[in-house]
């Protein structure tokens, strides 16, 4: 009976080991492939906002994190639902799923048939100023990507506020640039994707209630065997 308790007992640690392997945090980094080849500076004096320029050797970079990984050939899929954390840079703002004035407005994906990201429809923003519940003429930044190619707006006024297509609330939906807005781009993005950090697993509540049982029958096992 210990025999086939311990082999229970390796069982149900065999499928935890794969559910915890099967649930691999992803990490898509997006890296420039060059410079930022053109920009539009503002005109200066600062009009309004926090004017600022881009500098052409800091193009946009940065990564998002997955649960586990994005399944292959996807075709312009929203994965928004998907991302569990975010950094990206424009090289003036950062974008940081931590920071309450970022919005992410909406991430689609095209992979291959590895799960690679082979194209993006891309854009998260950060608001620079005004407070909850923001409102037109606030002025947020933004990196935007369309297919493999990013560009970034700073100080732009926004027109249009409301729910983004990814449901965040409180995001700017349109804005138009002025005297004051500064913009790159656009930038080739080449994509990669690694595996993330392996964080200490844990059993779930069922999980921990099964092994405890189990180490108990085995504990009773032995006694009895003791006994007779």
């Amino acid at each position: 009976m210990q025999s086939n308790t311990r082999n229970w007992l390796a069982a149900i640690l065999v499928l935890c080991a794969t559910g915890w392997a099967n649930a691999q945090a992803t990490v898509y980094t997006a890296t420039p492939t060059g410079p930022y080849p053109t920009k539009v500076d503002f005109t200066a004096p600062c009009g309004a906002g926090p004017c600022q320029n881009y500098v052409l050797s800091a193009p946009p970079s940065g990564s998002f994190t997955t649960a586990s990984p994005l399944a292959g050939s996807l075709t312009n899929t929203d994965i928004t639902p998907l991302i569990t954390s975010f950094n990206f840079s424009d090289g003036i703002n950062p974008y940081s799923s931590t920071d309450p004035a970022v919005r992410m407005v909406q991430i689609l994906a095209t992979t291959d048939p590895s799960g690679a990201i082979v194209g993006a429809s891309f854009f998260v923003e950060r608001w620079l100023t005004g407070s909850l519940p923001h409102a037109v003429n606030d002025r947020f930044s933004g990196i935007l990507m369309f297919g493999l190619a990013a560009s970034a707006l700073h100080n732009v006024p926004c027109i249009t506020t409301g729910v983004a297509p990814s449901g965040a609330a409180d995001t700017c939906i349109g804005g138009l640039t002025d005297a004051s807005s500064s913009a790159a781009g656009p930038v080739t993005l080449a994509w990669s994707t690694a595996a993330a950090p392996a964080a200490i697993p844990t059993l779930s509540e069922w999980g921990l209630a099964i092994v405890a049982g189990l180490m108990a029958l085995a504990s009773f096992a032995a006694l009895r065997r003791k006994s007779l």
